[in-house]
Order: C-alpha cells, then sequence, then structure tokens
C-alpha cells in the first residue's frame, strides 16, 4: 500500500517494505522521490524525516534534473526508436492499436507493438521485456568472449532490470548484469563484464582486487568513473 503525495516539488510515494530495517529515502529516476519504511513505522514521522533531509533531496534533485533525468512522476513516452548502443542497432518502433494483450514483435531492424495503445504502462513494460531478452542474448556470449581473454570463468549468467546496481558477483560464481548496459556505449560494457569477471577470484573492492583489474586494464579508473555516469544513456521509458 502506497500514499501519493509531493515534496520539494517532486511526486512523492511512501511504502512499506517488511524487509526494510530502517527509512530509505530517494530519488527515482522517471518516479520522482521515494520513501521507503519499515512494516509498522508510525507514517506521521515521514514528514519530519523529509524535512530534516530537505536540502540533501532539493540538491539532489537539481544535480539530477541538471542532467536529465526526468522526476516527473509522470508514465514516459513509448520510444519511436531505440538505440541499442552496445551492440551498435538502432531499432525504430511502429505501433498498432487493437484490442487485446500488448504484443512486441520483431522485424529487422523494427519493433510493431500491438495492443490497447491507452494503456502506456503495459505498452512500456512490454517494450521493457524485450529489451531484457534482447540484454540477453548479447551479453551472454560477450560475457563468455571477455572469460576466454582473460582466463576468467563464472558459473551462471543472470540479466534482469534493475534499478540502480550494473551487475553484481555472487560467491558462487554467478553474475548478474543489469539489461540497462545494452544501452552503454560497447567499450564500458566490456569494462563492466571485466570488473564482474574479477569479483570471481576477489569478492570485495579491495586493494588486492583493483590491481588485479588493472592487470587487465591499466585505464581502469577512467572507465569506472565513465561506467558510475552511465545512467546518462539509458532512456527515460527503461529507467
Amino acid at each position: 500500500m502506497s500514499k501519493s503525495a509531493e515534496f520539494a516539488g517532486l511526486p512523492l510515494v511512501v511504502k512499506a517494505n517488511p524487509r526494510a530495517r530502517r527509512v530509505l529515502v530517494k530519488l527515482v529516476p522517471g518516479r520522482g522521490l521515494e520513501v521507503v519504511t519499515p512494516k509498522r513505522f508510525d507514517r506521521a514521522l515521514v514528514a519530519d524525516i523529509l524535512e530534516e533531509k530537505r536540502s540533501w533531496i532539493e540538491r539532489t534533485r537539481d544535480r539530477m534534473t541538471a542532467a536529465g533525468v526526468d522526476l516527473s512522476g509522470e508514465p514516459p513516452e513509448p520510444p519511436e526508436i531505440i538505440e541499442y548502443r552496445a551492440v551498435d542497432r538502432l531499432v525504430r518502433v511502429g505501433y498498432l492499436d487493437r484490442p487485446g494483450k500488448v504484443r512486441v514483435t520483431e522485424n529487422a531492424a523494427r519493433l510493431l507493438v500491438s495492443g490497447p495503445l491507452a494503456d502506456r504502462d503495459a505498452v512500456v513494460a512490454a517494450l521493457c521485456r524485450h529489451t531484457v531478452r534482447k540484454a540477453r542474448e548479447a551479453l551472454l556470449p560477450w560475457l563468455d568472449r571477455v572469460g576466454r581473454r582473460t582466463g576468467l570463468t563464472y558459473s551462471a549468467l543472470r540479466v534482469r532490470s534493475q534499478r540502480t546496481r550494473w551487475g553484481s558477483c555472487s560467491s558462487r560464481g554467478t553474475i548478474s548484469l543489469n539489461a540497462k548496459l545494452l544501452f552503454l556505449p560497447p567499450e564500458l560494457v566490456d569494462h563492466l563484464l571485466l570488473h564482474e569477471l574479477c569479483h570471481t577470484r576477489h569478492l570485495n573492492h579491495s586493494e588486492a582486487y583493483w590491481a588485479f583489474v588493472a592487470g587487465f586494464e591499466p585505464d581502469y579508473r577512467r572507465l569506472e568513473r565513465e561506467v558510475a555516469r552511465g545512467g546518462r544513456f539509458v532512456p527515460a521509458w527503461f529507467a
């Protein structure tokens, strides 16, 4: 259950999460301001928490807005063109309004989205699912290529749509990648895959880990900075 309101000129959503141990305040691209509370937290206290964090919220809002991040909370416009920079592919999107379930069909460099187009959320969700599938198709062989180049191995790969992390590696060698990587330039994707493969040897960000990364990519510091700013490449409808 969530409660909609507004704070600092941003749409505000307050919601309880049974797994939350403390109150979390964050600005979410495409959604605005979000407050996550523990399940039995007194929501009457949220207003005071927001006031305490007002300066941080306003600074973060201004910085994200200046960077072109949409915080309006309005449903994003479905795209007419999708640019998958990672694989140097430009896809045109056509729309056909008709009853039934929203579906995406692919024909060469064109997608056709058919269904009730007035349901913008369903249209965007269908395009997101399609993008996750395309990301799996591209990232699995790519990760294998980087693995062969470095001699590093992994046990399994998962590709999902995630809000924040570009990737992660578990203690069992399972690598999880964000489908948003499909929108990044190839150089950054290649580095991120190397970053996660190196975690199969060092499951931390210690000095030893970074020295290991540097052995494969001496320019890793610049690439890490660029990856941290990679959100600017991700379109609002997928953010």
